[in-house]
Protein backbone atom coordinates (compact mmCIF):
# COMPACT_ATOMS: atom_id res chain seq x y z
CA UNK A 1 0.00 0.00 0.00
CA UNK A 2 2.59 2.43 0.69
CA UNK A 3 4.26 2.16 -2.71
CA UNK A 4 0.70 3.02 -4.65
CA UNK A 5 1.09 6.37 -3.07
CA UNK A 6 4.58 6.68 -4.19
CA UNK A 7 3.51 5.84 -7.90
CA UNK A 8 0.87 8.42 -7.48
CA UNK A 9 3.21 11.00 -6.36
CA UNK A 10 5.74 10.50 -9.19
CA UNK A 11 2.69 10.29 -11.43
CA UNK A 12 1.44 13.44 -10.76
CA UNK A 13 5.30 15.34 -10.09
CA UNK A 14 6.16 13.94 -13.67
CA UNK A 15 2.75 15.04 -15.59
CA UNK A 16 2.24 18.25 -13.91
CA UNK A 17 1.66 21.11 -16.60
CA UNK A 18 1.79 24.71 -15.62
CA UNK A 19 -1.95 26.07 -15.46
CA UNK A 20 -2.59 27.96 -18.56
CA UNK A 21 -0.54 27.20 -20.95
CA UNK A 22 -2.45 26.40 -23.39
CA UNK A 23 -4.38 29.60 -23.30
CA UNK A 24 -1.31 31.33 -23.39
CA UNK A 25 -0.40 29.48 -26.53
CA UNK A 26 -3.86 30.35 -27.99
CA UNK A 27 -3.46 33.74 -27.77
CA UNK A 28 -0.02 34.49 -28.78
CA UNK A 29 -0.93 32.73 -32.07
CA UNK A 30 -4.57 35.17 -32.14
CA UNK A 31 -2.60 38.52 -31.22
CA UNK A 32 0.27 37.54 -33.14
CA UNK A 33 -2.63 36.87 -36.97
CA UNK A 34 -4.41 40.21 -35.59
CA UNK A 35 -1.39 41.84 -35.60
CA UNK A 36 0.02 40.61 -39.31
CA UNK A 37 -3.21 41.21 -40.57
CA UNK A 38 -3.25 44.96 -39.14
CA UNK A 39 -0.32 45.34 -40.80
CA UNK A 40 -1.21 43.64 -44.20
CA UNK A 41 -4.06 45.91 -44.01
CA UNK A 42 -2.32 49.01 -43.63
CA UNK A 43 0.42 48.64 -46.02
CA UNK A 44 -2.33 47.63 -48.87
CA UNK A 45 -4.87 50.71 -48.05
CA UNK A 46 -1.27 53.26 -48.30
CA UNK A 47 -0.58 51.43 -51.41
CA UNK A 48 -3.35 51.45 -53.23
CA UNK A 49 -4.01 55.23 -52.16
CA UNK A 50 -5.69 55.85 -49.59
CA UNK A 51 -3.19 58.31 -48.11
CA UNK A 52 -4.36 60.44 -50.94
CA UNK A 53 -8.18 60.36 -50.69
CA UNK A 54 -7.44 62.08 -47.20
CA UNK A 55 -5.10 64.67 -48.39
CA UNK A 56 -7.95 67.04 -49.54
CA UNK A 57 -5.12 70.29 -49.68
CA UNK A 58 -4.23 69.55 -53.09
CA UNK A 59 -6.78 69.73 -55.61
CA UNK A 60 -6.10 67.59 -58.62
CA UNK A 61 -4.74 69.05 -61.50
CA UNK A 62 -7.07 69.88 -64.47
CA UNK A 63 -6.36 68.03 -68.14
CA UNK A 64 -4.42 70.61 -69.99
CA UNK A 65 -6.66 72.43 -72.66
CA UNK A 66 -4.74 73.35 -76.27
CA UNK A 67 -5.47 76.51 -78.82
CA UNK A 68 -3.71 76.66 -82.10
CA UNK A 69 -3.69 79.63 -83.54
CA UNK A 70 -4.62 78.90 -87.42
CA UNK A 71 -3.35 79.53 -89.82
CA UNK A 72 0.38 79.76 -88.93
CA UNK A 73 2.41 82.85 -88.58
CA UNK A 74 3.88 84.40 -91.34
CA UNK A 75 6.01 87.21 -91.25
CA UNK A 76 9.29 88.67 -92.77
CA UNK A 77 12.60 90.14 -91.01
CA UNK A 78 15.87 90.89 -92.14
CA UNK A 79 18.66 88.88 -91.98
CA UNK A 80 22.17 88.83 -93.42
CA UNK A 81 21.86 91.74 -95.15
CA UNK A 82 18.57 89.64 -96.97
CA UNK A 83 14.41 89.62 -96.22
CA UNK A 84 13.86 86.70 -94.79
CA UNK A 85 10.51 84.67 -94.41
CA UNK A 86 9.32 82.98 -91.04
CA UNK A 87 6.41 80.76 -90.75
CA UNK A 88 5.25 79.82 -86.68
CA UNK A 89 2.31 77.20 -85.76
CA UNK A 90 1.65 78.40 -82.36
CA UNK A 91 -0.23 76.10 -79.76
CA UNK A 92 -1.17 77.86 -77.13
CA UNK A 93 -1.87 75.79 -73.84
CA UNK A 94 -3.82 76.10 -70.48
CA UNK A 95 -5.06 73.97 -67.68
CA UNK A 96 -8.23 76.36 -67.18
CA UNK A 97 -11.18 76.46 -70.05
CA UNK A 98 -12.07 80.09 -69.39
CA UNK A 99 -8.20 81.16 -70.27
CA UNK A 100 -8.46 79.58 -73.96
CA UNK A 101 -11.99 80.99 -74.47
CA UNK A 102 -10.47 84.28 -73.45
CA UNK A 103 -7.82 83.62 -75.83
CA UNK A 104 -10.35 82.84 -78.61
CA UNK A 105 -12.17 85.97 -78.26
CA UNK A 106 -8.77 88.00 -78.32
CA UNK A 107 -7.37 86.21 -81.20
CA UNK A 108 -6.75 88.60 -83.45
CA UNK A 109 -4.93 90.77 -80.76
CA UNK A 110 -2.49 88.16 -79.88
CA UNK A 111 -1.79 86.89 -83.16
CA UNK A 112 -0.83 91.38 -83.96
CA UNK A 113 1.21 90.55 -80.87
CA UNK A 114 3.01 87.66 -81.97
CA UNK A 115 3.50 89.05 -85.39
CA UNK A 116 5.36 92.17 -84.11
CA UNK A 117 7.55 90.20 -81.68
CA UNK A 118 8.34 87.53 -84.48
CA UNK A 119 9.03 90.38 -86.84
CA UNK A 120 11.45 92.04 -84.47
CA UNK A 121 13.90 89.08 -84.40
CA UNK A 122 17.09 88.55 -85.73
CA UNK A 123 17.72 85.30 -88.42
CA UNK A 124 21.05 84.48 -86.17
CA UNK A 125 19.57 84.38 -83.19
CA UNK A 126 16.42 81.93 -84.52
CA UNK A 127 18.84 79.37 -85.94
CA UNK A 128 20.11 78.38 -82.33
CA UNK A 129 17.38 76.02 -80.22
CA UNK A 130 18.24 78.98 -77.53
CA UNK A 131 17.45 81.61 -79.49
CA UNK A 132 13.83 79.97 -80.04
CA UNK A 133 13.34 78.97 -76.90
CA UNK A 134 14.02 82.84 -75.48
CA UNK A 135 11.12 83.71 -78.36
CA UNK A 136 9.07 81.55 -77.47
CA UNK A 137 9.16 82.66 -73.30
CA UNK A 138 8.80 85.95 -74.79
CA UNK A 139 6.19 84.66 -77.07
CA UNK A 140 4.18 83.06 -73.85
CA UNK A 141 4.59 86.89 -71.89
CA UNK A 142 3.12 88.26 -75.38
CA UNK A 143 0.03 86.40 -75.12
CA UNK A 144 -0.72 86.95 -71.26
CA UNK A 145 0.06 90.34 -71.67
CA UNK A 146 -2.81 90.62 -74.26
CA UNK A 147 -5.37 88.81 -71.98
CA UNK A 148 -3.91 90.63 -68.56
CA UNK A 149 -4.56 94.18 -70.97
CA UNK A 150 -8.61 93.03 -71.84
CA UNK A 151 -9.06 92.15 -67.87
CA UNK A 152 -9.10 88.19 -69.12
CA UNK A 153 -7.74 85.52 -66.92
CA UNK A 154 -4.46 85.49 -68.81
CA UNK A 155 -2.98 81.88 -66.85
CA UNK A 156 -1.57 80.61 -70.09
CA UNK A 157 0.85 77.55 -68.84
CA UNK A 158 3.00 77.22 -72.20
CA UNK A 159 3.35 78.24 -75.99
CA UNK A 160 4.59 75.36 -78.14
CA UNK A 161 5.65 76.02 -81.66
CA UNK A 162 4.34 73.10 -83.73
CA UNK A 163 5.77 74.62 -87.08
CA UNK A 164 8.64 76.52 -87.57
CA UNK A 165 10.05 77.35 -90.72
CA UNK A 166 12.42 80.16 -91.94
CA UNK A 167 13.74 81.24 -95.64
Amino acid sequence: MAKRPEKKLNLEAGNAKPKGGRLKLILLILLSSLLAAGVGGGAAWYLLGGMQAQSPSEPAPKEPGYLALDPPLVVNFQGNGRVRFLQVGVVLMARDPQVLKAAQEHLPAIRNDLMLLFGDERYEALLTREGKEAVRQEALEAVRQVLMDRGEPADVQAIYFNSFVMQ
